[in-house]
């Protein structure tokens, strides 16, 4: 009912604003289409975000402090998205809004709203007369464009005012969601477009909008993982930098209420996990808060002990799967392993070829019905269909795929489909490619090692009807070791990012730990170079660092 309400306001938006104020013409983009079952289980907040100025990959992603601090201390960094045009102390706007967040914080959702408050007369109506959405996975599968064809895309009807639009190109805003998921290197700095109407490759198009070499008075707002910094900065020169922090304590109290609707069920969920500090940090991070609350919820309607507790985001995805299976039949168990093997492949495959949308010809492939893509109870799916790409599918989050991508490689030979077009099961390549800033492999990676944890592969085994193999985890211990070897120095091992923390973190195991960790003496962290994620899993010691104190056998030295 509320996804139809507001399907039907952005309607009577579209016509009525449309019909009297040509000049505030409403372009409302595909994600408002009838039938589209839009997810605003995120919009009851307004996400917070901090300004940064542009340095390094790791300088932008880095807090240093945490919500309570940032509220006291930073106030005046803290701001909510009608601010994110707004000028700087010198009066300058910027052109350009880059907007950060690790997988599942909501960047998508935050775009969308914006969206929707534009649309609604709420956001930025006066500075912007156009807003355009560009979703850079679909862009993937598009070879030459021209501006004027985004343009049309957006446009609810064949009466487009391409002209009018054009004239005034300080008054409009592309939104850019998920560039971290193009495919595109972005090297190539010769033969820009400076045309709206010339045809050209995407790649050669979005990057003419990066540069300004095209309608270089318009705005754009670029959401990114991280990970997707360093090919993004070869094309902006200047630009205003902001973070989504995600949920404060605060939200994720108000978002359990507002899941459950129950009081008494809210509270004791939110009881229940508050008592582990690990799974209500975790919290922070809106699309694990709903993986967990759906949990919990269906464990308590089941009347289930909640004592099953998580250690690690790949634990929390494993649980979140395991309450979807359905019962067990032996034929059900059979047909669960044909559907597995071929998730992984298409997940693994699309992992390299950096693809998140896929035609029904790449499904079949793999042995996969994209009606029936693994068997799930209460009509879930992995797969879901694209709106506007009637033969394309995606997985239901980009975090999804590169979980089944992790999966592919610790699945035991036989169990996944190398001869239907998946890449080589070769975990020494996966980690030399990732050690190369290949940023995007880095969720899969810290997947690849939570899924080696002993006790983790017997719950696959028993649910999911498939057997990991542990053979690979030597070569992950030798990547670790490798690594942390560079940052040694007179037995101290000096760190200054926690990524293999992280990695060994996700695996939970102890004997792993010491023999990565067992022969320094001791270890200095840089804390000034901690991540929102480092930050939010620990005040002064962040819990990748627990990952190895448990064992007791190295002191740690704060810098």
């Amino acid at each position: 009912n509320v996804i139809n309400s507001l399907n039907h306001f952005c309607g009577t938006v579209l016509y009525e604003l449309g019909l009297q104020d040509q000049a505030h013409s409403y372009v409302i983009s595909g994600f408002f289409k009838d039938g589209y079952n839009i997810s605003f289980r995120y919009c009851y907040y307004l996400l917070i975000v901090l300004f940064h100025a542009k340095k390094t990959e790791h300088e932008i992603s880095v807090l240093g402090c945490q919500h309570k601090e940032i509220k006291t201390k930073q106030a005046h960094s803290v701001v909510m998205i009608d601010a994110l045009f707004k000028p700087n102390k010198e009066g300058q706007t910027p052109q350009t809004v880059v907007l950060l967040g690790v997988a599942g914080i909501g960047k998508t959702i935050t775009a969308r709203k914006i969206m929707y408050g534009w649309a609604a007369g709420e956001l930025y109506k006066k500075k912007f007369h156009y807003v355009f959405y560009i979703n850079c996975r679909e862009a993937n599968l598009t070879e030459h464009r021209s501006v004027v064809d985004m343009i049309f895309k957006n446009w609810p009807n064949t009466n487009t005012p391409v002209k009018e639009i054009l004239m005034k190109p300080e008054k409009l805003l592309f939104i850019i969601d998920g560039f971290d998921e193009l495919r595109f290197s972005f090297e190539q700095t010769e033969n820009m477009c400076s045309d709206p109407w010339e045809k050209k490759p995407v790649e050669i198009i979005l990057s003419s909008l990066f540069r300004k070499t095209i309608l270089p008075q318009s705005y754009l707002l670029i959401t990114t993982r991280p990970s997707g910094l360093e090919k993004l900065s070869r094309c902006l020169e200047c630009s205003r930098y902001a973070e989504i922090l995600g949920f404060s304590e605060a939200d994720r109290k108000e978002y359990f209420q507002k899941f459950f609707g129950n009081e008494n069920q809210a509270r004791q969920a939110l009881q229940f996990v508050k008592a582990n500090e690990i799974l209500f940090t975790m919290c922070f991070i809106p699309l694990l808060c709903w993986i967990i609350c759906t949990v919990v919820k269906q464990q308590l309607e089941k009347g289930e002990d909640l004592a099953q507790t998580s250690n690690s985001v790949t634990e929390v995805y494993m649980l979140y799967l395991s309450s979807l299976v359905k019962p067990d039949s032996s034929s059900l168990k059979q047909n669960m392993q044909a559907h597995l093997r071929g998730l992984c492949s298409l997940a693994a495959y699309g992992l390299w070829e950096q693809k998140i949308l896929f035609e029904e010809a790449e499904l079949k492939k793999f042995g996969l019905n994209q009606a029936d893509s693994f068997p799930l109870s209460s009509n879930q799916s992995i797969l879901q269909k694209d709106i506007d790409y009637t033969n394309a599918y995606s997985f239901i989050h980009l975090s999804f795929q590169e979980f089944f991508a992790a999966l592919f490689y610790v699945l035991e030979d036989g169990e996944t489909m190398e001869e239907s077009g998946a890449p080589n099961k070769d975990v020494k390549t996966l980690l030399e490619n990732y050690g190369c800033s290949r940023n995007y492999l880095m969720v899969t990676v810290r997947f690849l090692f939570g899924l080696l944890n002993e006790e983790r592969m017997k719950v696959m085994e028993e649910i999911f009807a498939c057997k990991i193999s542990p053979k690979i985890k030597s070569d992950l211990l030798n990547w670790v070791q490798t690594n942390l070897q560079k940052h040694l120095s007179c037995s101290v091992l000096e760190i200054f990012f926690l990524e293999e923390f992280h990695c060994m973190f996700e695996l939970y195991e102890e004997n792993f730990v010491k023999s990565a960790l067992g022969h320094f003496t001791a270890l200095k962290l840089r804390s000034n170079k901690l991540t929102q994620m480092d930050q939010h899993l620990g005040i002064k010691c962040p819990v990748p660092i627990r990952a190895y104190l448990f064992t007791q056998a190295v002191p740690l030295k704060l810098y």
